[in-house]
């Protein structure tokens, strides 16, 4: 969960399996020509408000000189609000943690005092505060320019004061969290809570149970970012607790451990496309619909979810700063945290899990490659260092790869196994000239890795249904044919590596690695659904033997390398599927929303005469959604509720309806 550095010199870089001489030839975007979501980064929004005054709260922007993309500013120019309240708020009757804002400032000349006094006092102290207090704080500014003023955006942090004698002062505290993660059947007596604070210390987590008294865990050495392990907890309890930096504590929150494997009542949500939307104020904010997520995980919550999901496009992403990047994924966090500060979440990679060096040619976006150094700054290291994952992912099988560990994992709950993959691997829009992985695609290492997993699977008894996790739409329906995993038919689409001066196309194209990836997961008996998202809708497809999908040997008739549909070329069933699929979709986490469109698969149950049969095969909908999945032993089913929590769609039996029983 670090920040790192923004850029670092070709020269510096390893022999990479992208066609650097060639990129360099074309001349890398500045920041400035690639856009970014956030003008401000952490450190710049972290230090706006200080202490030290009789009146209130000091916010300042004076340190704020250059903006993100590198254009330098007068911080005087700076004008908005900014406002503030108890965070959380009530907590004492809450389970979902919420802030609350109540009083605000207006900015100007890149000042103003935040009179925090006022909530110490009644009638304003809701929380029985004395002298001290941890806020939500928000602020949305603006610079004064010739011509047209220039939105440099909204933004959101948490801070701690305390009032000596008569000055309120900014108490070091918690930047981020605390977050509960790692909540898994494969060590049922463990969870590690992160946070980042203000300064380096030794974190603290002070747990308390029933039975166990007081157990406190530590940092070995002071850190920013803590990443802490508790250990020796019983499966299946619930603990509360609480984290000190410093002279800091956080309020009391509970936790609770996973299940012992095998345990067949299992409850969790499932949602996807949480970047930003239309509306306006918190639809688009930092790079997230804040408004929606945040109202979508409190219902996951009070539904009993005991583990949320993500399919990926957590974030608007698409950005050559590595700050821009990890502010957007900040900013996530906190929409998410009302859910994440006492069940586990796990998230999955999107395609706007972009970070990326561009590259000038005639193109609308230029050249979009991964960028390097890997290690450091590509988008899945930086994925990587913002959660907590389980770090069972495949070995890369080049070892000039990004890697896949906390991208690519598994994981158990109870009766329930959870494969996340990746199909936005080492992103390229240009693979083809240029090198990388095309939106969609999986390399043979992933591939095998996913066929192990479900090996492992359906020979373990403790393991009753399988859910494969990612955010590529496998058949999309509505706003991604032209990509997803179906490119309109066009198998040419494919990974490239660059080696020793040549670049070489892999084998398989994407129908290919399509049907592979459906063929496979047909076999296994314990697969409930897969689970994607990418589309800003919700839609299930049952996929069967009869459903057409396109197969390339029978469908290609030109032999071009593409199923083209406008060429009347047919489109085939893959009749060696063993058993049928579902393939559930849930995109509708606040992203602009996309209507139903005609393809083959969803063609054929919507041409059903008979309207039950159309509905048991396809089902499509715009609005924003979130699943609850609900396994126990003798089934599992999918509910899907909309913003406002009414029931839209629901499968009783996913193994049973697709013949898996």
């Amino acid at each position: 969960m670090s920040l790192v550095s923004s850029g670092c010199c070709f020269s510096q870089e390893k022999k990479l399996p992208v066609d650097r001489k060639g990129l360099e030839k074309l001349g890398e975007k500045t920041a400035l020509e690639s856009g970014v979501t956030n003008y401000l980064d952490s450190a710049q929004v972290r230090a706006v408000v200080r202490g030290g005054s009789k009146e209130g709260l000091q916010v300042d922007f004076s340190h704020v000189t250059e903006l993100t993309n590198g254009t330098k500013i007068d911080p005087s120019k700076i004008y908005g609000v900014i406002y503030a309240g108890p965070y959380p708020f009530e907590d004492s009757e809450t389970g979902f943690k919420y802030r609350r804002y109540r009083v605000g400032a207006s900015i100007v000349n890149g000042k103003a005092v935040l009179g925090v006094g006022s909530l110490l006092n009644p009638p304003l102290n809701s929380e029985g505060w004395t002298d001290a207090g941890q806020l939500g704080v928000s602020f949305t500014i603006f610079s004064m320019e010739k011509g047209k003023d220039r939105r440099l955006g909204s933004y959101t942090t948490m801070l701690a004061f305390r009032k000596k004698g008569e000055l309120y002062l900014r108490v070091p505290a918690l930047v981020e969290g605390p977050l509960v993660n790692l909540v898994s059947s494969d060590d049922p007596g463990s969870i590690t809570v992160s946070f980042i604070s203000e300064e380096k210390v030794k974190g603290k987590v002070i747990v308390s149970g029933a039975k166990s008294g007081k157990l406190v865990f530590e940092d070995s050495e002071p850190l920013l970012q803590h990443e802490i392990l508790l250990k020796d907890l019983q499966p299946a309890t619930t603990y509360r607790y609480r984290v000190q930096v410093g002279d800091f504590l956080s309020p009391p929150a509970e936790l609770r451990t996973a299940p012992p494997k095998g345990f067949e009542s299992v409850r969790f949500a499932y949602l996807g496309d949480t970047r930003g939307g239309y509306g306006g104020g918190l639809k688009n904010h930092m790079g997230v619909n804040f408004s929606t997520v945040e109202r979508l995980c409190s219902i996951a919550y009070s539904k009993g979810a005991q583990y949320l999901a993500v399919g990926g496009d957590l974030v608007n992403g698409y950005t050559a700063v590595p700050g821009d990047f990890n502010l957007q994924l900040h900013a996530w966090k906190q929409a998410v945290a009302g859910f994440w500060g006492q069940r586990p979440v796990y998230a999955a990679m999107g395609n706007h899990e972009a970070l990326m060096r561009v590259f000038k040619d005639d193109s609308q976006y230029g050249v979009e490659v991964d960028r390097w150094p890997y290690e450091t700054e590509s988008a899945e290291a930086a994925f990587a260092r913002c959660f907590a994952h389980p770090r069972n992912g495949p070995e890369v099988s080049d070892p000039r790869m990004p890697t896949y560990k906390e991208n690519v994992y598994s994981f158990q709950y109870g009766s329930v196994k959870n494969i996340v993959f990746n199909n936005n691997y080492w992103m390229s829009n240009q693979s083809k000239l240029y090198g990388g992985s095309p939106e969609g695609y999986l390399l043979d290492d992933q591939l095998k890795w996913i066929e192990a997993e479900l090996e492992s699977s359906e020979a373990d008894p403790t393991v009753r249904y399988v859910f494969l996790i990612a955010q590529e739409p496998i058949f999309p329906n509505g706003g991604h044919l032209k990509d997803g995993m179906w490119y309109f038919g066009d198998n040419n689409v494919r990974a490239a590596v660059f080696t020793d001066g040549k670049l070489a196309a892999e084998k398989e194209g994407m129908i290919e690695v399509r049907n592979r990836f459906v063929t496979m997961v047909s076999r296994y008996r314990k697969v409930a659904a897969v689970l994607g998202a990418d589309e800003h809708a919700y839609h299930r497809l049952l996929v069967t033997r009869e459903v057409p999908v396109g197969v390339l040997e029978k469908d290609d008739k030109d032999k071009s390398g593409k199923i083209d549909l406008d060429k009347k070329e047919t489109c085939s069933p893959l009749a060696g599927l063993k058993f049928s699929t579902w393939f559930l979709v849930s995109g509708g986490g606040g992203a602009p929303f996309y209507a139903e469109e005609d393809a083959p698969w969803n063609s054929y149950w919507t041409s059903k005469k008979d309207p039950a049969e159309r509905r048991r095969g396809f089902y499509y909908s715009s609005q924003e959604n979130l699943l609850i999945i609900e396994a126990s032993k003798t089934r599992v089913s999918a509910e899907v509720y909309n913003l406002h929590g009414e029931l839209i769609d629901k499968v009783e039996d996913l193994l049973g309806s697709a013949g898996r029983r």
